[in-house]
């Protein structure tokens, strides 16, 4: 009787262990399938990639550009038969956030932030509040601090309604990739949003936010003209406020007091026929600031590396480096020039006194008083190397 007890027992243990094992079987595969059921396919969300902010008659305007997700994952090595389409939103608000809220209104689909990765203040919007408005902006939890940030003088919409030649995805245009633009040319270099924050916050920093606008010249399709994407100056910011817009063909010598321009061409010597055209793809560059009683001069140190493109049948190789010396440094003091005809700190000289000698910074009620004038800039010690020639032999 004991016997049979014990058997039964173990069977009923058994049978509970296997049922057990079951019902952990099958929920094992059915709690997986719970995360799918609200799931929402990637095709049916709007991808907002460009952000615009303008100001009109007292209220914000805020474009967005977004991109159909069978645009941008494409197969590698393949294109689209067609243009790819632009969707443009617009909403309007007398704050920021209400215009950005604006255009939830009228979304058929759920708007994502997460790939913004341009954004574009008009020279309306830049003479607000920018340090507000970036902070609205960051309020929102997809945009982050690695956009591209641009300012512009052309209608928003119109620069989102440009597409990218051989029909390929928007994103290959010149405003989502600047930094590819810097491997063929360019004389001002691209601004991402942490930079700027970082700048707007720095004392005696200036902000020099890159100018888009659109070139109706160069490009044609067809024999018809098209418009594409172009780099046309830079919008001075100090501290914190819109000051004044230079030009690219004012600001040359900004190229040469940046690191991050790492191929130029250049024409030396004559300037109907240049001696020698020459690319510079290594640029380093230091400023040094000294004291003549309380008042600060600049030493400026360009380090130029670069190759010979094209040469004169006459040109030497010590003229060819003289004169590209002249030409930098030309650049440089032209520049200068430019900004103090405009009272602005083009180089960002002041940062450097509040960074070495910050006594004198604060005795001058925190850099409100620095004055700089055309002697300011003590010296300008140009040096440039030629690397190579190619299959050109220079004189010597």
């Amino acid at each position: 009787m004991s016997l049979f007890y014990h058997k039964g027992e173990r069977s009923l243990h058994n049978t509970r262990k296997q049922r057990l094992w079951l019902l952990v079987s099958i929920l094992s595969l059915v709690l997986p399938l719970a995360g799918c059921w609200d799931i929402t396919n990637v095709q049916d969300m709007n991808y907002v990639t460009a952000l615009g902010i303008d100001y009109v008659n007292g209220k914000y305007i805020v474009y967005t550009n977004s991109l159909e997700f069978t645009n941008v994952a494409k197969q590698e090595g393949t294109r689209s038969p067609s243009k790819p389409p632009t969707w443009i939103g617009k909403g309007e608000g007398y704050t920021l956030d209400s215009a950005v809220n604006d255009i939830y209104a009228a979304s058929t689909l759920q708007i994502i932030w997460d790939h913004t990765t341009v954004l574009i203040f008009s020279e309306r919007a830049l003479q607000k509040d920018v340090n507000k408005m970036i902070d609205s902006l960051l309020r929102f939890s997809g945009i982050r601090y690695t956009p591209w940030v641009y300012g512009t003088k052309t209608p928003i919409a119109d620069l989102f309604a440009v597409s990218p030649p051989f029909n390929l995805s928007p994103i290959a245009a010149m405003l989502y990739a600047p930094d590819e633009i810097l491997k063929q040319q360019t004389n001002i270099p691209p601004l991402q949003l942490l930079k700027m924050v970082a700048l707007l916050n720095e004392p005696g920093c200036t902000v020099l936010l890159p100018s888009l606008s659109l070139n109706n010249e160069e490009w044609m399709k067809d024999k018809k003209t098209i418009s594409q994407h172009e780099l046309n100056g830079v919008f001075v910011l100090q501290n914190g406020k819109y000051k004044n817009w230079v030009k690219q063909e004012e600001g040359l010598g900004l190229r040469w007091l940046s690191n991050q321009i790492h191929n130029v061409h250049i024409g030396v010597g004559r300037p109907t026929s240049p001696d020698a055209i020459l690319t510079i793809n290594k640029n380093k560059v230091s400023v040094n600031v000294s004291l003549h009683g309380e008042v600060p001069k600049f030493n400026l140190i360009i380090d130029v590396r670069g190759s010979v493109e094209e040469i004169a049948d006459n040109a030497t190789e010590e003229a060819i480096i003289a004169a590209a010396k002249e030409k930098i440094k030309n650049d440089v003091q032209q520049t200068f020039q430019q900004g103090l005809n405009r009272n602005l700190d083009i180089y960002s000289l002041k940062n450097h006194v509040y960074r070495k000698y910050l006594s004198i910074w604060k005795k001058n009620k925190n850099g409100s008083l620095l004055q700089l004038t055309p002697n300011s800039l003590e010296r300008i010690d140009v040096r440039v190397q030629i690397e190579h020639s190619g299959m050109i032999r220079l004189n010597r």
